[in-house]
């Protein structure tokens, strides 16, 4: 009995040492996008996206996590929503951002956290004040070498929960009517010649998106299902609920491709298992003429 006791012992503390290491252990996942409609002038171009950082730290002032993103030297950084925890302070996301800032163009969205956090105006004001272009409904024209891609970006429907409560939808219902209609701004005369990158904060609406003249959706918000289990995309995740489909990864769908990272932070004191934090590089490709 004290040999099992010992044993069940030990493999507890093994499990929550594996878990407390690998909520902190970064990994970087490597996307290549083709598409005929990239520019030649972009060919090799990369980009990092950081997601659902949920203001936590690893290490010192963030400094690996920093670090890794300066080594690969991206064209651009974009930040898909998160970044602050509900109500907790914003300064270690505001640190973050500025010194990303401070070494490449940051374009960021809003996630479900900013949407209810009583300092997202002070983050915000404190983004634009050092050059992140935040996108709400809107678009942004990337350019190199005179020729030109999109970014665009939506606001989480967080931010207009109270605008759609006296209608008494369904949350999945009244989210999607609103992100319809953000989407319907930030893509209003939009030409489909373009490559477009759509940075949005929810992956379960993947479907709607695809209705859009978008190429490239990038998201978070899943936490890579929380469990990664074997031939699974998680356990759970928010606004998906249990087995969900879109936590990690590429998906596509009708010539459209969505990237979904796992995020960086945790929200529940449940452990992330299988599901190290991440940071993805995108690297565009050229499709050229047959």
């Amino acid at each position: 009995m004290k040999k099992t006791g010992w044993g069940i012992l030990g493999a507890v503390a093994a499990f929550t040492g594996y878990a407390y290491w690998s909520t902190k252990h970064l990994t970087v996942t490597n996307y290549e996008i083709v598409s005929d409609k990239i520019p030649a002038e972009w060919d090799g171009a990369t980009f990092v996206q950081l997601s659902d950082l949920h203001s936590a730290s690893f290490g010192l002032y963030n400094n690996p996590l920093l670090s890794m993103v300066n080594e690969m030297a991206p064209d651009a950084v974009f930040l898909t929503g998160d970044m602050i925890d509900g109500d907790e302070s914003p300064f270690v996301a505001m640190a973050v951002v500025r010194k990303l800032a401070k070494e490449f163009p940051v374009f960021y969205v809003s996630g479900n956290h900013e949407g209810r956090s009583a300092f997202y105006e002070d983050f915000k004001a404190d983004m634009e004040k050092h050059h992140v272009a935040v996108l709400e409904n809107e678009r942004y024209f990337l350019k190199k070498d005179g020729a030109a891609i999109m970014v665009a970006g939506v606001r989480d429907p967080r931010f207009v929960r109270e605008d759609w409560a006296e209608k008494e939808l369904p949350k999945e219902v009244w989210e999607e009517a609103a992100l319809k209609e953000a989407l319907d701004d930030a893509t209003a005369n939009l030409s489909p010649d373009y490559f477009t990158i759509l940075l949005a904060h929810r992956p379960e609406f993947w479907p709607l998106y695809q209705a859009y003249p978008i190429d490239l959706v990038l998201s978070g918000h899943a936490h890579g299902g929380q469990f990664r289990l074997p031939l699974t995309e998680g356990l759970f995740a928010p606004g998906q609920g249990l087995m969900p489909k879109w936590t990690a990864g590429i998906h596509r769908a009708g010539g459209k491709a969505l990237i979904v990272s796992r995020g960086l932070g945790n929200v529940t004191k449940l452990p992330r298992l299988f599901n190290d934090p991440e940071i993805i590089r995108i690297t565009l490709r050229a499709k050229g003429d047959a």
